[in-house]
Formats: structure tokens, sequence, C-alpha cells
């Protein structure tokens, strides 16, 4: 609301009024309102804070923080993950290292499930590959490797035939042409 209006129409009509307290608290309300919000603007000065990172006692980073000072941060400070670790009460022994082990955990394996499903179920083609398929692939690859067109001795029959089932497993295993 404009302050001079109010101002200007509770000046104009004060005889009108009938709790007259009750219309000054709201001016000064509103009055206080307004002067916290320009307040909110000004940048103000500006602060750097030096964040030490130390490890049994030993300096190990350094970090340098920017904060305004006529700025409200309280917001911030409470996102801070050191701020959060704090309310949460968190110390780095075994027994919270182990139960934030065991969340990481369950969260990778909740969203590797939900990725797999997923895939699955908007992907079906290629996430549910038909047996025959794998049976055609080892054909061509025996087909191809013939130790009648390559030749006839025996260590190169064998070879042709383990590099079709080589090639063949590949392909099944890492899906490279279905």
């Amino acid at each position: 609301m404009n302050l001079e209006q109010l101002c200007r129409t509770i000046n104009e009509n004060w005889d009108k009024i009938p709790d007259k307290k009750r219309a000054l608290r709201y001016l000064r309300y509103q009055f206080e309102l307004l002067a916290w919000k320009r307040q909110k603007l000004k940048l103000g000065a500006i602060v750097f804070e030096v964040k030490e990172t130390r490890l049994d006692g030993i300096l190990v980073f350094e970090d340098i923080e920017i904060r305004y000072i006529r700025q409200d941060t309280t917001t911030e400070d409470e996102r801070k993950l050191e701020n959060v670790l704090e309310r949460l009460g968190w110390k780095w022994d075994v027994k919270n290292v182990i139960a934030m082990a065991v969340v990481i955990f369950n969260a990778v394996c909740l969203a590797y499930a939900t990725i797999k499903l997923q895939y699955q179920h908007f992907l079906p083609s290629i996430a549910f590959r038909d047996e025959r398929c794998d049976y055609a692939l080892r054909y061509s690859f025996e087909v191809t490797f013939n130790p009648k067109l390559i030749g006839s001795l025996d260590f190169a029959n064998r070879f042709n035939f383990w590099m079709a089932d080589v090639f063949t497993d590949f392909c099944i295993n890492f899906n490279v042409i279905f």
C-alpha cells in the first residue's frame, strides 16, 4: 500500500475513524514495513569470510566467501551443508558414516531400479530381445567364418569356430547389433 495515500486518508478521515489506536498501529506497521523493505534493498558493505577446512588440526583448504552485511541471509545460512549437518547432529564417526553409506546405497539402488523400469517400459524393443535373434546371429558368424571358405587346416577350423563364438557372445552380451 502507498504510505502517502494511507497518511492522507487517515488525516482526512480522522474524525470518522472509530478506533484511532488501531489506525495508528496500522500506520506504524506500514511505516516499519516500508523501512524494512528499503533496508533490505540496500546491499551495504561487503565482508569477506575466510572458511578454513582442517583435518586433524592441519589446515587443508581455505575458501573465501562474500557476505553482504545488511542483507538478510538467514535462509541461505540454513541451506548451507554445514548447518544442516549440525542440526542433524552429524559427526564423522563410524556409526554416522555407515548410516550415510547405507542411505546412499539405497538411493542408488532405487535410482537404478527406476531407470531400468523406465527403460523397459518405454523401450521394450531394445530391452527385451528375442532369443531367435541370438541364434540368427550365431549362424551368420558361422557362415562368415566357414572353414570351407577359409581353409582346411584343423587349427584354422577350430580358430574360425572360436571366433564365431567370441563375436556372437560379444554381440549378445553388449547388445552391439540388436
